[in-house]
């Protein structure tokens, strides 16, 4: 794996997409949803936020990374562009994401609720990467 061939910037604006993705999906669109799936107040929302973005700013560029270098390895789909991106990254949401949330969720005794907030915002957020990162590859 040559990671010189990998588009930095691409996966660096692929992880700002992914993270602005989730402001706003667990902001206005299903904020208020999750926090109750989850159990949280606003005043506990507003605890250690910092250290949660830039966490979250790390994780999406760890995945952003890593869905870099799958494009560029030999398993990596024949078909380049926004398309293949777009498909890879829905595939991996519901082949991955979506199965995975909803097996530590039904454990955990979540709401379906959040399982479908937080599994459709990745499939989404994996998307969204998957187009950036195969359009710029």
């Amino acid at each position: 794996m040559d990671l010189s061939a990998i588009n930095w910037l691409g996966v660096f604006i692929s992880a700002l997409a992914f993270f602005g993705l989730g402001a706003i999906w667990y902001g206005p669109l299903f904020g208020k949803a999750w926090q109750r799936g989850v159990g949280l107040s606003d005043d506990d929302i507003k605890e250690q936020m910092s250290k949660v973005f830039a966490a979250s700013m790390v994780m999406a560029l760890v995945i952003s990374t890593g869905m870099a270098v799958f494009l560029h390895s030999e398993w990596a789909p024949a078909e380049t562009g926004a398309l293949a991106g777009a498909t890879m990254g829905m595939m991996f949401g519901i082949f991955f994401i979506l199965p995975s949330t909803a097996m530590n969720y039904i454990f955990a005794r979540r709401p379906i609720s959040l399982i479908l907030i937080d599994a459709f915002y990745h499939m989404i957020a994996y998307t969204v990467t998957g187009i950036i990162l195969a359009s710029w590859k």
